[in-house]
């Protein structure tokens, strides 16, 4: 315990596998339900990315699972273009703090699990299915991403735009 492990392989054999098995489902389950990617042939000419499967052990002893493409492997002009995302400096949140604090305003905060599972790419990006969760006799297909999934180079430019879309939607400036 206290640990994170270093792969799914080791993840499968450890003592706590139950529990790292059962975070490997909620994840991809939480893929399939946000439809973040279709099994299809890779198109001749075309290659895959991989992924692997990140383990984290919260302090708090929760455990934590994250699929993450290999974005490394991915080629700028082809499998990308932009990966620009705006960043709040700590000094522009400590300003609207405080005067959050002089004026008297309501603060409200939220955190958006699999904030990045939502943007939609652009690129045609193909991955291969995650290790211990390839569908029977589609073995040989491999996942065309719908949308960003953590580790690509785009994906917090394709959340920002997905965000900024929202917010402008309804009202904001």
């Amino acid at each position: 315990m206290g640990r994170d492990l270093a792969s799914y392989a080791k993840a499968i054999k450890a003592v706590d596998a139950k529990q790292w098995n059962d975070t490997c489902q909620y994840e991809i389950d939480a893929l399939h339900k946000n439809d973040t990617w279709k099994l299809i042939n890779l198109p001749p000419g075309h290659k895959s990315i991989k992924s692997k499967w990140v383990f984290k052990l919260k302090a708090d002893g929760h455990y934590c699972t994250y699929l993450v493409a290999k974005g490394f492997m991915q080629i700028p002009g082809i499998d990308y273009d932009e990966t620009f995302s705006p960043v709040a400096h700590f000094e522009s949140l400590r300003l609207l703090l405080a005067l959050a604090i002089l004026e008297d305003w309501e603060i409200h905060q939220m955190d958006i699990k699999s904030a990045f599972l939502n943007g939609v790419l652009n690129e045609e990006i193909y991955m291969e299915q995650p290790q211990g969760f390839i569908t029977p006799r589609s073995e040989t297909k491999v996942c065309c991403l719908k949308k960003a999934i953590y580790g690509l180079k785009q994906a917090s430019h394709t959340w920002n735009i997905q965000f900024h879309g929202f917010l402008t939607g309804i009202g904001f400036m």
